[in-house]
C-alpha cells in the first residue's frame, strides 16, 4: 500500500476510534421509529406535552433541565475542558415540543445518569428566558431507567385563578400511563419506564430575565411514604401460679 494510500485509510478509520461525543446538552429527541439503546451509565427523560384545551390548542412549548447537586444545593456545570476531555456527563436538557396540533406528544430524550432540575419553561415561539432558582422540582435518573418527569401544558396570554393575565404559563400535570402507551412501540423504553420521584423546593444559583419558583402541585407529587407500624408491646410474662396457704 503506497503512503498516500495508507494515509487515506487511517482518515477514513480516524472517527472509530475518536472518544464518545460529549453529550453536554441534550437537546435531540429520540427517534422512536427506530430501536434506542441506552449505552452504559445512561438512562431517559420522557416529557409529554398535553392540550387538553381550547386556550392551549396548537401551542407549542420549551422545557429546560440542569444536572443537580443536591449536597450542595446548586446546578452543576461542566468543566471548562469538559469538550475537549470526552466529558460524556449531561448537565444541561432541552426538551422542545414538536407536533403542537395534536392534542397529546411525548418526548424522549437520552441523558447520562444523575439528579436533574427544572430549570425553565416558555409556551410558543418565545425563547426560554425565566429561571426557577427560588424553588423547583428535582428528580433523579439511575442508568437503564426511562424516567417520566410529567406532562406541560402551553398557555399564552391566559387569565390565571387569581384574575390576573399571564403572557405565558406552562402548567405541569401527571398521567404515567398515557407516557407507559406512548412507548408500547418500543419495548426497550416501555419495560424500563417508570415515573419519577419529583420533590420539591430544590433551590440553586439564580441567573435569569425572571427569577422564579415552580412547584409541583400536591395531588401530582409522590404519597408520602406510610409511617412505620408501631412494634408489638412485648407479651407479659408467664404470671407465676399464687401461692396456697395451708389450712391450720
Amino acid at each position: 500500500m503506497t503512503a498516500r494510500y495508507a494515509l487515506l485509510a487511517a482518515l477514513m478509520l480516524a472517527p472509530l476510534a475518536a472518544p464518545a461525543k460529549a453529550q453536554l446538552r441534550a437537546d435531540k429527541p429520540a427517534d422512536l421509529t427506530q430501536p434506542v439503546t441506552l449505552q452504559p451509565g445512561q438512562g431517559a427523560i420522557v416529557v409529554g406535552f398535553r392540550r387538553p384545551d381550547k386556550p392551549s390548542a396548537g401551542k407549542s412549548a420549551k422545557v429546560d433541565f440542569r444536572r443537580y447537586d443536591s449536597a450542595a444545593q446548586d446546578i452543576v456545570l461542566p468543566p471548562k475542558d469538559a469538550k475537549e476531555t470526552g466529558d460524556t456527563t449531561t448537565y444541561h436538557v432541552r426538551v422542545k415540543s414538536a407536533q403542537k396540533q395534536l392534542p397529546l406528544e411525548h418526548v424522549v430524550t437520552v441523558v447520562s445518569e444523575g439528579e436533574y432540575v427544572l430549570f425553565g419553561a416558555s409556551a410558543g415561539p418565545a425563547e426560554i428566558a425565566n429561571t426557577f432558582c427560588f424553588g423547583a422540582p428535582v428528580f433523579r435518573v439511575k442508568a437503564g431507567e426511562v424516567v417520566y418527569f410529567g406532562d406541560m401544558t402551553p398557555y399564552v396570554f391566559v387569565k390565571l385563578k387569581d384574575g390576573s393575565r399571564a403572557m405565558m404559563a406552562v402548567a405541569y400535570s401527571s398521567f404515567p400511563e398515557d407516557a407507559r402507551k406512548a412507548l408500547e412501540g418500543r419495548p426497550e423504553l416501555a419495560q424500563a419506564f417508570q415515573a419519577a420521584e419529583n420533590r420539591n423546593d430544590a433551590t440553586y444559583r439564580c441567573a435569569g430575565t425572571q427569577m422564579l419558583a415552580y412547584q409541583i402541585p400536591a395531588e401530582y407529587m409522590p404519597a408520602p411514604p406510610a409511617p412505620p407500624e408501631p412494634e408489638p408491646e412485648p407479651e407479659d410474662a408467664a404470671a407465676e401460679p399464687a401461692a396456697v396457704s395451708e389450712s391450720e
